[in-house]
């Protein structure tokens, strides 16, 4: 949320520095361990006694300073207001359209589906996304949503209807592991490590983006196509397919159960099931809706959106060529460009995430290097890119 410029709160070096530290260390949330639990016996004087003995200072970490202390307190560094931002989106001719006029769109390309073989019998589908014209970002959503602002995707590109699943990903690296998902407790053991995410059928995901652009690179050279990440622009153009809402189901209250894998009444069972303790229930959930999944499930199972994009909602995140970089958006400004640079975008939340921060504007942002439990990616298809030579 603050690298999101929650409140406008900004933070320097040292104090993300800091911030991290914390967090490092398992800093007591109480200020002292034994405000969270009592140490027993005489630990904290025998504590003290070889901190004199081996490091000839004696400080005690469960001493509370009292309010007359003598040191400087720092002054709190108080946020400045929230720049004004206008609630409405900017007016576009023709934006945003219907279900059927987004299906009429695509209709009149030609054949709007495709098939291809990434090697041993293994498919992946495709659909043919429009070119045209649209508002990208949120008026009322995240500082970093903001200004929404008109993008032209300026020609016609083939979107894979799912995301890349573990069973695609190997063809290219049958060592990836997608692993698990553990229990949230600190409770381990080695009869219940929690719930796979490495079945065939589950989105890839612990993959990097610099993993997920050599994928790109295997399947032109195997395709003879220019196979790469979607631009965020693509990405949000697809995603939406004509309409205006947070979600391309519907509003944050829709009932997504059979639209997308979202963070639901089933994230309750994180905590609970196992045969350790029960664990804290900590996660925020929509528990409302139930849509049948825990953790990542079998990529297309829920419906699909005009465009016949399936978990352009949840299930996985999605990586996207693009680099994190404020809006406006500009596609002639670097942020496009298929290189290494800073942070790369990622979109569509995941099966852990609200709707809330799984709708169509929602952005957020890791290394490119960061192999992270519940980012994944998809593939587009440039046609008007230049044809390479298939590899056998």
């Amino acid at each position: 949320m603050l690298t999101k410029g929650h409140y406008n709160v900004k933070l320097d070096a040292e104090a993300w520095d800091r911030l991290v530290t914390w967090i490092d260390l398992n800093a007591p949330c109480h200020g002292t361990w034994s405000e969270t639990t009592k140490i027993p016996d005489n630990q904290r004087d025998r504590r003290l006694e070889l901190r004199q003995l081996y490091g000839g200072v004696i400080e005690d970490g469960e001493a509370v300073a009292s309010a007359e202390a003598d040191y400087a307190r720092p002054k709190p560094i108080m946020p400045e207001p929230e720049p004004p931002s206008d609630p409405v989106a900017p007016a576009l001719a023709g934006w945003p359209f219907s279900a059927a006029q987004a299906k009429t769109m695509q209709a009149a390309l030609g054949p709007v589906t495709r098939t291809v073989d990434i090697g041993g019998g293994v498919k992946m589908d495709f659909v043919l996304i429009p070119a045209g014209s649209f508002i990208l970002g949120d008026p009322n959503g995240a500082p970093d949503e903001r200004p929404p602002g008109m993008v032209r995707i300026e020609q016609s590109f083939w979107m894979a209807k799912c995301e890349v699943s573990n069973e695609q990903f190997a063809k290219f690296n049958p060592g990836h592991d997608s692993r698990f998902e553990h229990r949230s407790s600190w409770w381990f053991d080695e009869e219940y490590i929690g719930w796979p995410l490495n079945r065939p059928g589950q989105p890839v995901v612990r993959v990097s983006w610099d993993e997920a652009t050599a994928f790109c690179r295997w399947l032109s050279e195997k395709l003879g196509e220019q196979v790469i990440l979607p631009t965020e622009a693509q990405w949000e153009w697809a995603c939406r397919a004509g309409t205006a809402s947070p979600l391309n189901y519907g509003g944050l209250d829709t009932d997504f159960s059979t639209f997308g894998n979202l963070g639901d009444a089933n994230l309750r069972r994180l905590a609970d099931e196992g045969w350790r303790p029960k664990s804290p229930d900590l996660i925020p959930k929509d528990a409302r809706f139930n849509d049948g999944a825990l953790v990542t499930c079998e990529v297309g199972r829920y419906l699909p959106n005009a465009w016949g994009l399936h978990d352009m909602h949840g299930n996985a995140a999605e990586w996207t060529r693009s680099d994190y970089l404020p809006y406006p958006y500009r596609a002639d400004d670097g942020r496009e460009a298929d290189a290494i640079g800073g942070k790369k975008t990622i979109r569509g939340g995941s099966w852990r995430d609200r709707p809330k921060l799984s709708r169509s504007a929602s952005r957020w942002a890791y290394d490119p290097w960061q192999k992270v439990f519940n980012v994944g990616f998809r593939v587009i298809i440039e046609p008007g890119a230049k044809r390479l030579a298939a590899q056998p």
